[in-house]
């Protein structure tokens, strides 16, 4: 159940779930202001609670033009560039591929047919799909001996605003987009959402986990909350 509230100048979607047993609250990657409450939480409860946060949602606003910014206007053009862990490659559009494929990365460039440049976006997001499945499952066998819990199933998949998610089954998901981020990047990523498998939540004990195995992590999740709106297609 989702409905809007305004408060003071701003407006929020609150969206009520049987399954959460608190109230938080967040900002979406395009911006939006997101309640989470559980189901049946009253008006009055949501208000206080954001009243007692308004100081933070301000402060995340007045940076809203950078942390937010739209996806590109992709046209499929020669030259155009598109990123790929966290370097940018220019498109070559050919007539011919030599093995078939719609799209690859050759050396500097990506390659894509002319005859697929309508099903452009689709033909990137299957490529960054399985470039990042596989390098992903590459990251959790290395990882492997410190890890206290391993993934019994990883995939890639669109992920609306998040970039990763992990559940209670022991699986793991990532945004395709990860694909396109500096691999520095996109293991804090990974190795955030392994240690959900360990704890299901954002306490102390999780980050204290997250820094045995990564001790520079505060660096990497504040370079992701400041650049993450740039590696979209």
């Amino acid at each position: 159940m989702e409905w809007p509230l305004h408060l003071h100048d701003l407006e929020f979607t609150v969206r009520e779930s049987s399954r959460r047993k608190t109230v938080s609250l967040g900002i979406e990657r395009d911006g939006r202001l997101l309640i989470l409450a559980p189901q049946g939480t009253s008006r009055q409860t949501i208000e206080e609670f954001v009243r007692s946060r308004l100081g933070w949602v301000y402060g995340k606003l007045s940076r809203k033009t950078d942390l937010y910014r739209p996806a590109p206007l992709r046209e499929y053009v020669d030259g155009e560039g598109f990123l790929y862990a966290g370097r940018s490659y220019r498109l070559h559009r050919v007539n011919h591929s030599a093995d078939g494929s719609a799209l690859k990365l050759a050396g500097q460039w990506f390659e894509l047919l002319n005859s697929e440049v309508e099903r452009g976006r689709e033909h990137f997001i299957a490529w960054y799909t399985a470039q990042l499945e596989d390098w992903a499952q590459q990251q959790v066998i290395r990882l492997a001996p410190r890890l206290r819990r391993l993934p019994v199933n990883l995939r890639v998949t669109e992920l609306g605003d998040r970039w990763g998610a992990a559940s209670r089954t022991k699986s793991v998901t990532l945004h395709w987009r990860v694909a396109l981020l500096p691999r520095r990047i996109a293991e804090y990523v990974l190795v955030h959402e392994l240690v959900h498998l360990e704890f299901h939540h954002h306490r102390a004990e999780f980050w204290q986990r997250l820094e045995v195995m990564l001790p520079d992590y505060i660096e990497r999740k504040s370079w992701l909350a400041l650049h993450g709106a740039d590696y979209d297609l």
